[in-house]
């Protein structure tokens, strides 16, 4: 029954989930589905977050929680989105998830950059660039870079925003080419010609608009871009002092009927930009210039431009100042100073400031200037502060490269000397195994010299044998022939001249000839029992075993002593026993030397109750017979033992030396 009723949980509880998910599901489509208000599809998303909190799953929350931020960048909601990146931030952190937590960061930059708290905005852009880098998203992160030489063009931090832009231009330049990426270089490259211009560098800024420009002509949608490229090349063309080229340049972006129905803004800019070079050329008549002010003053209090309302006002005042209409140029630099105060427009407060210090006199215009040189030194700190703090931003992040750089320097040298203490002990193993080799060569070379001279011995040993058989076999064919053969001559001729006769005397010759016949018979035995007897006893197999001993002690450098029971009858041992002692003596001595490394052998022969037993003792370093694995060497010497039913016994001890007893039975084998 429990087993039944948990499985019913398990089943309702992934039916509960399923519908869960499909009804979060539902509400993330609503959220994104065409058609819709921008509001509607706020409400949409939260009911999916709701939803999403329902289930626990950190994953499921922040798959929500991104519809509803981007929805809020769309409506502009800017605490919604701060709230909400907040959130995704430390839900992404939780997940370890990259490049979750590389967009919150971007959207919170954007959220303090709207917000004009610029250090802020910079410090989260920062963050985000290090983590699209490092997840090579190059289009997100020449976006962020973008932004942050924004913030620092603002903040006329142009050496900083020029390396951030170049950077940035480095990177589109290696994606594909499509639409976002060109307008993404579009802006770089106006970026980088607007700072160019600040920097005083007009031909470099001149180069990157003209860029700009080729680059808006691979869009489609490019009408508005090449209008701002015109316009800062006219604008660069002024700095540069070059009036002709920058007001021609501003007379061919006015040409373009349909700017002022499509950008009005843009359309005051250009004409109050325009009225501004006529009157740095000073050759233009003065009724002209104050036309085209007005009517761009006019166009941008109709359009409630407050921004173009006061950037006109500052250039008309300059204008009726230069003019000496002071009155006029004191009213309109008010209407600058009081939209600048409005806007928290700092620049065009500093420039009215300067402008109502030289319009009025006295008090006034000490209190002006006064007002104007406090600000401009609370400016300049405030960007000297701001600078400072991008560069410290930098700085740190350099620093930690730096470090991380050290770090791989320390860890390649530190890799690079492990190998090389690997190759060094991969030599000298290679040299010492050789040089064992060499040295088991090297044995095994005097080995075979050794048992060269030895088989020359035995072949020599042998002639010896057979030279002595083959004299011996001639000198009893000689007596057999010469003795016996001629003596039985001799009996039979006297025996068959005494057949005939029966005397006495006839009886007793047969009688010494009989005898004579047995003598002759005992010789015959006794030739026949030399024939049967191997001359050489006792010296043939024990003189090979000798010269065997002695070669091989010699050509190891021991020292030795060799003693054989007289009593040991090697004629009659078979051959069988011969060649296995022969060949385990031979192992033995080379063990002695190759690994107990001996100075000194005692060898010796006993033969007790039938039991043939060769000792072998070496002063070596001996061996732990408990420990050490049995060599080939000893392995054949068991083999062989076991060929002949003998026995085999070692004592050793470390640094004691090794005594080898071999016990062999001599009568059943």
């Amino acid at each position: 029954m429990g087993k039944y009723f948990f499985l019913i949980i398990i089943l309702f509880s992934s039916f509960c989930l399923s519908q869960s998910s499909d009804s979060i599901n539902y509400y993330r489509s609503l959220s994104k589905k065409a058609g819709l208000t921008n509001l509607q599809k706020i409400s949409y998303a939260k009911k999916a977050i709701q939803l999403s909190k329902k289930t626990d799953i950190d994953s499921t929350i922040l798959n929500s929680n991104k519809i509803l931020s981007y929805l809020y960048i769309i409506d502009q909601q800017f605490e919604g989105l701060k709230t909400i990146n907040y959130e995704n931030l430390g839900l992404a952190k939780k997940l370890k998830d990259t490049v979750s937590i590389a967009n919150a960061n971007f959207n919170l930059g954007y959220y303090y950059y709207e917000q004009q708290k610029v250090d802020s905005a910079y410090q989260f852009y920062f963050e985000a660039v290090k983590l699209y880098d490092k997840l090579k998203d190059y289009k997100n992160l020449s976006a962020v870079l973008l932004n942050m030489a924004n913030i620092q063009e603002a903040e006329r931090d142009y050496i900083g925003a020029q390396n951030n832009v170049i950077k940035a231009i480095n990177i589109v330049d290696r994606l594909p080419v499509n639409d976002y990426n060109l307008d993404t270089l579009w802006s770089l490259y106006n970026l980088i010609g607007i700072i160019s211009g600040e920097l005083q560098e007009f031909d470099n800024s001149l180069n990157y608009h003209f860029k700009a420009i080729n680059t808006a002509n691979k869009l489609k949608d490019n009408y508005f871009l090449k209008i701002y490229s015109n316009i800062n090349i006219a604008s660069t063309y002024r700095k540069k002092t070059e009036y002709d080229l920058a007001i021609n340049k501003y007379h061919e972006i006015l040409d373009e009927h349909k700017l002022l129905n499509e950008d009005p803004s843009t359309y005051v800019y250009t004409i109050n930009d325009l009225a501004y070079s006529m009157f740095l050329r000073g050759k233009d008549p003065n009724a002209k210039i104050e036309k085209l002010y007005r009517k761009a003053f006019k166009i941008s209090d109709s359009i409630a431009d407050k921004n173009m309302k006061m950037a006109i006002g500052l250039n008309f005042s300059e204008y009726f100042k230069s003019i000496n209409a002071l009155d006029s140029s004191s009213y309109y630099v008010d209407i600058a100073y009081k939209l600048g105060k409005e806007l928290k427009h700092n620049k065009t407060i500093l420039k009215a400031l300067f402008l109502k210090s030289n319009i009025e006199t006295g008090t006034e215009s000490k209190q002006h200037l006064f007002e104007y040189i406090k600000l401009n030194d609370s400016l300049l700190l405030a960007e000297r502060s701001i600078r400072n703090k991008f560069m410290k931003i930098d700085f740190e992040t350099e620093e930690i490269k730096q470090e991380n750089k050290q770090m791989s320097r320390q860890r390649l040298w530190l890799i690079m000397t492990s190998i090389g203490l690997l190759l060094t002990l991969f030599f000298l193993y290679i040299i010492k195994t050789q040089r064992e080799k060499n040295k088991e060569l090297q044995l095994e070379r005097q080995q075979q010299e050794a048992n060269e001279e030895i088989y020359n011995l035995m072949l020599s040993q042998q002639d010896k044998i057979d030279e002595a058989r083959s004299l011996e076999k001639n000198r009893i064919s000689k007596d057999i022939h010469d003795g016996i053969l001629g003596k039985l001559f001799g009996v039979r001729l006297s025996l068959d001249s005494l057949n005939l006769s029966t005397t006495p005397e006839a009886t007793s010759k047969r009688s010494n000839y009989i005898t004579e016949l047995k003598n002759i018979e005992d010789e015959i035995r006794k030739v026949s029992h030399e024939l049967n007897t191997d001359f050489i006893q006792q010296s043939g197999y024990l003189d090979i075993v000798k010269a065997l001993i002695e070669t091989q002690m010699t050509a190891y450098n021991i020292k030795y002593t060799f003693n054989a029971d007289e009593a040991i009858n090697w004629d009659s041992l078979n051959n069988k026993i011969k060649i296995h002692v022969y060949r385990i003596l031979q192992e033995t001595m080379q063990n002695t030397f190759k690994h107990a490394k001996a100075t000194k052998v005692d060898i010796s022969f006993k033969l007790s109750d039938d039991l043939l037993t060769l000792n072998i003792t070496d002063n070596g370093e001996g061996f732990d017979l408990q420990k050490s694995r049995k060599g080939i060497g000893l392995k054949n010497i068991e083999s062989r033992i076991k060929e002949i039913n003998g026995k085999l016994n070692i004592q050793t001890e470390k640094n004691k030396g090794t005594t080898i007893s071999i016990i062999v039975p001599t009568f059943n084998n």
